[in-house]
């Protein structure tokens, strides 16, 4: 008995003997198919030297790769209208006319525009490309980078917010700032001088406060809050509020996760950010009241309600015009099948907190501009975001990520033949107000390309979802950065002011005023750095002006209305002006100009 129990404990002895090379191996397997994994490798690899095995990638390098990739696509979308066009009137020869007379009057208070007080005015605006110009000197092109600038911190400005709203969907965050930038509006519009990104990214901080409130429960994040609100204010008045308080007030309907705030801190801090950001808004609009009158300070905080206008767009439209443009703003990503099947997929399932967020972001407020008598495009740019993180999450959900991506029907294969189709009898049909005029100039072989595109499309196989967004977005910029710069160089020649500019620097020079007549948008005060700005009189009082300028001359446009009565004027120089030409008139005892001065050698002095 003791003998087979001395012989049981032996065997026992070396079957544990027989597991230890095993369990010791097990960590070297796990270790190798780790690294195959993270290698994308067959075979187990090791370093050139030494034998070792290869380290392990850095963590931040995919997401800081990807990131390059959205601010070199940036780039190039920036670069192109640059490169192609100086600043097109009316509206960004008008911003620029407003920021230029402020540096010239050395005045970062009052905004003017053609002597009066600017009906549009966004100091923000102003004092950031003020800054630029104290930094880099004065430039052309640093005015028309600054709106880009706060489009690309606007993208980024995204991915913290898609964290808070969907916490651990890092693919969300990681490509929410391409999607964004992969829209054709938002795109085109990022490369206007206008003052409505400085809008954009006031909303956006504002708003990725309030989701930081919510998740974070910082009671010291309204401070945050009240400078976007200020921030915004100083932007566009009062539109900050129209595009943050419904979200935040309505914030019961959407805080469904987690511990849910006390609302009465909640409103007690929304009260107090409201009165932070009056309190920024007032330390400019107090000295403005005081030097312009209270009725500038007064304007400035309403005015953009109702005036905020660009001319490219028609300005009287039907209530539901709002609900006609959200798929135009959305393309491509609004034609796209996959996204709608995803939220087909997710019908009948409790919407998360991060899509009502969104949806409690953006359809408030769609349902109060719209009772606006103005509507325009631009006042839905704020509201892009949450689209683009809906949009964000329903491709790269994780949960969502595997239904459906792979068929053909959820390619961009049908939509393009659809859009193409619609290209291409567009102008065959009866032109609609309330649409702009662009669309019935576009060739229909334009659209027949896109129909062949799509079919060609067709043959290509599918790559995952992250591969076919990155393409997007590369398509997108790309058609965007070769439709600025086509349009920029064929139209261009148009508005360039140069010939026109170099005179009036040259009468500057001398002291000599100067008036316009008709509509001026700011064509020239610019090009031409006028320390003063033009005097607006009408065609019949020009007389009368120069009487009492007698050194002065007037700039009339040969498509507006001229000086009247000729007999009492004299026609001083004559300079092409894209399809047309500026003519600057002089008093009765004026000469015209025969290569004085005021005549450069490549222009023809009328009489000559």
């Amino acid at each position: 008995m003791f003998f087979n129990r001395k012989k049981t404990d032996r065997k026992r002895r070396g079957h544990r003997r027989s597991e230890k090379p095993a369990t010791a191996a097990h960590p070297l397997e796990q270790f190798i198919v780790e690294e195959m994994e993270l290698s994308g490798d067959a075979k187990y690899q090791q370093q050139s030297t030494g034998g070792r095995a290869r380290r392990r990638p850095i963590l931040w390098l995919v997401p800081a790769r990807l990131a390059a990739g959205w601010i070199v696509l940036w780039l190039i979308l920036v670069l192109a209208p640059l490169f192609s066009r100086h600043p097109w009137p009316p509206d960004e020869t008008r911003v620029l006319a407003v920021v230029w007379q402020m540096w010239a009057r050395g005045d970062v208070i009052v905004p003017m525009f053609n002597g009066a007080f600017a009906s549009q005015p966004s100091p923000l605006l102003a004092w950031t490309i003020h800054l630029g110009w104290w930094l880099f000197g004065v430039n052309d092109w640093w005015p028309r980078l600054v709106p880009a600038v706060f489009a690309l911190a606007s993208m980024f400005l995204c991915a913290p917010l898609a964290h808070l709203l969907w916490p651990g969907r890092v693919d969300v965050a990681r490509y929410v700032p391409g999607i964004l930038l992969g829209g054709f509006f938002w795109a085109i519009y990022s490369t206007l001088l206008f003052t409505g990104m400085p809008l954009v990214f006031s909303t956006l901080l504002a708003v990725y406060a309030l989701a930081w409130t919510w998740r974070k429960r910082d009671l010291r994040v309204w401070l945050l809050l009240g400078l976007a609100l200020g921030l915004g204010m100083l932007s566009q008045g009062v539109m900050i509020y129209l595009y943050v308080l419904p979200l935040a007030l309505l914030a019961p309907l959407w805080a469904n996760e987690g511990p849910r705030p006390k609302w009465s801190y909640w409103y007690a801090d929304i009260f107090k950010a409201c009165l932070v950001g009056l309190a920024i808004f007032l330390a400019w609009a107090l000295p403005l009241g005081m030097r312009a009158g209270a009725g500038s300070a007064v304007a400035a905080l309403f005015i953009p309600l109702s005036q905020q206008t660009l001319s490219i767009f028609p300005l009287a439209t039907p209530w539901w015009w709002y609900l006609f443009l959200l798929p135009l703003l959305g393309l491509p990503w609004f034609v796209w099948p996959l996204t709608w099947m995803r939220l087909w997929h997710m019908r009948g399932v409790r919407l998360n907190a991060g899509i009502l967020f969104c949806m409690v972001w953006t359809v408030p407020v769609i349902a109060l501009l719209s009772l606006f008598a103005l509507r325009q495009p631009q006042f839905l740019l704020p509201l892009l975001p949450a689209y683009a993180l809906v949009v964000a999450y329903l491709l790269l959900d994780e949960n969502l990520s595997a239904h459906r991506h792979d068929t053909l029907a959820s390619t961009m294969i049908f939509p393009m033949i659809l859009v193409g189709g619609v290209l291409a009898v567009f102008p065959g049909l009866p032109r609609m107000a309330f649409l702009p005029d662009i669309l019935w100039s576009v060739s229909p072989f334009v659209g027949v390309a896109i129909i062949l595109v799509g079919i060609m499309l067709a043959w290509l196989p599918l790559p995952e979802a992250k591969q076919r967004i990155t393409s997007m977005v590369s398509v997108v910029v790309v058609v965007s950065s070769l439709m600025l710069l086509v349009v920029g160089w064929r139209f261009d020649p148009l508005y360039d002011p140069g010939a026109v500019t170099t005179v009036l620097a040259k009468v500057q020079s001398e002291q000599r005023p100067l008036a316009v007549t008709g509509e001026y948008a700011g064509e020239f005060d610019f090009g031409a750095r006028l320390a003063r700005p033009m005097h607006v009189v009408d065609a019949d009082n020009a007389a009368l002006w120069l009487m009492q300028h007698p050194q002065g001359l007037i700039v009339s446009f040969t498509q507006a209305g001229q000086p009247w009565p000729a007999t009492d004027l004299t026609l001083v120089y004559e300079i092409p002006y894209g399809n047309q030409a500026v003519r600057l008139w002089g008093a009765k005892s004026e000469t015209p100009a025969n290569g004085s001065v005021l005549a450069p050698d490549a222009l023809t002095p009328h009489g000559q």
